[in-house]
């Protein structure tokens, strides 16, 4: 006979359907060790982005020794991620549920509506990328590709990705431990043909970024990291609720840090030699051919397992929204809207170009909610209460009619002060411009102002709580 202790152990078990959403995960249920996380978070970053930033730091003039002072700098932020993750341990629900502490609870489907969208559209990117790396290997091995075979192999690569998140938690944890080994062993591969390729006509050492450019660079590092502020509770919240958290941001740390550091590096170096204007093609040159195929395998790889990151937070942003489904279900509506979009970009109009750089100014609105999110972490000493959280009018933080006052002043104001301070191709400030230099401070100025401001307008409230 099966107890009820032991039936609820085996609720979150690989390739069983998880069933829990954003409700508070019980202490029956929590379980493993926070170093689990190195393999979530290593898995999630091993991914062809960071050799396209390489490429740029390349393109941007950066020397050798200050695209390494760019990438350790930016990829630090990384240490922020992990300390957002804490609160997924300590009250066992998802990062945005817990910033309903901040925000309040009607105020928070606003950063959680933003979260999804973020997230799907980055779901349908993986998936276009992805996709077109999978067309690229059969037709590699002669085998010709028509609309259908293109359609059905776009379909296998949602299935899979989708299917995973579906499965939940403790199949993501599983599946990333293993393409962390694969991938990270085939991208160390890299390396050595990397450092030893010898093109034709040597290159010229690059001169060298001045201030506005390096801290162009700097920003576009740090985005990478930022991006993933929304989900870190996500993966932390089956933790024992005793669970370190210096262990929990070291290991997320480590994860991410790690594989952000070594791929930016590869793309760097190799754009120095090739054209890596075709971040996959650009590589053909430099690897064994039957390298550049496993190369070829391991984008493909890299975009499934980020999207596992992607889809599986999106689904739980839609739950905080206050969409009344299940959590399978709410990830079956992203792998809809993600799929229609992918197969738009492949078979009508290739829009990915247009889309990632609108998408990167999605760290506009994420970086001044991160800071707040992470003062309130600060405030409260990672201490929230779950039945409020998860309250229909918000208990303890329900504040005016739901919404948060001094988190919106704050958010609006460092998401003001992000753009005012970006240079992104899609949107150059004539502040950022004209008094910066060209310069780009968009993430430091929404983390500074957001939680600043915070700080001074909420610190008496949450200590009098």
């Amino acid at each position: 006979m099966v107890t009820a202790e032991q039936a609820a152990g085996e609720a979150n078990q690989a390739f069983a359907v998880e069933q829990n959403g954003i409700n508070l995960i019980p202490d029956s249920e929590r379980r493993g060790h926070p170093r689990e996380l190195f393999w979530v978070w290593a898995g999630a970053n091993l991914i062809l982005t960071y050799i396209i930033v390489g490429g740029l730091l390349a393109v941007l003039g950066l020397t050798t020794g200050q695209m390494l002072l760019v990438v350790i700098v930016g990829n630090l932020l990384y240490w922020l991620i992990g300390y957002n993750g804490i609160p997924g341990a300590r009250v066992g629900t998802a990062t945005l549920v817990v910033s309903r502490a901040a925000f309040g609870r009607k105020g928070n489907a606003v950063p959680s509506f933003l979260s999804w969208l973020t997230a799907v559209g980055w779901e349908a990117v993986n998936l276009v990328l992805g996709a077109f790396a999978l067309y690229s290997l059969v037709e590699g091995f002669g085998i010709p590709l028509g609309v259908l075979g293109k359609a059905i192999l776009l379909g296998v690569l949602a299935v899979f990705t989708f299917g995973v998140a579906i499965l939940g938690h403790a199949t993501i944890v599983f599946m990333q431990r293993i393409f962390t080994w694969a991938l990270g062993l085939a991208m160390l591969g890299l390396i050595p043909q990397v450092l030893s390729y010898a093109p034709a006509t040597a290159p010229a050492a690059p001169a060298g970024a001045d201030i506005p450019t390096f801290l162009i660079a700097l920003t576009l590092v740090a985005a990478m990291p930022i991006s993933y502020a929304n989900c870190a509770a996500d993966y932390t919240r089956y933790l024992p609720r005793n669970a370190s958290g210096a262990a929990i941001t070291f290991w997320t740390f480590l994860g991410s840090f790690i594989p952000a550091v070594i791929i930016t590096g590869i793309g760097y170096m190799a754009a120095r030699e090739v054209d890596l204007t075709d971040p996959i093609g650009g590589f053909a040159p430099i690897l064994a051919p039957w390298y550049f195929k496993l190369f070829v395998l391991l984008v493909i790889g890299g975009s499934i397992t980020n999207n596992f990151i992607n889809t599986y937070s999106s689904g739980m942003s839609l739950l905080a929204m206050g969409l009344n489904v299940s959590r399978p279900k709410a990830i079956m509506i992203d792998a809809v809207l993600a799929t229609a979009a992918s197969v738009y970009a492949i078979f009508f109009y290739d829009f990915t170009s247009t889309f990632i750089a609108f998408l990167s100014l999605m760290v506009a609105w994420i970086a001044p909610w991160c800071a707040i999110y992470a003062i309130d972490i600060w405030l409260r000493r990672g201490r929230y209460d779950g039945a409020s959280l998860l309250s229909a009018e918000g208990g303890r933080y329900r504040y005016a009619n739901g919404w948060h006052r001094a988190a919106f002043i704050a958010w609006i104001a460092g998401v003001i002060a992000a753009l005012a301070c970006t240079s992104a191709d899609m949107l150059k400030s004539p502040f950022a411009e004209n008094v910066l230099g060209g310069a780009d401070l968009s993430i430091v100025a929404g983390l500074v102002v957001s939680g600043l401001l915070y700080w001074m307008l909420a610190g008496r409230e949450i200590a009098k709580a």
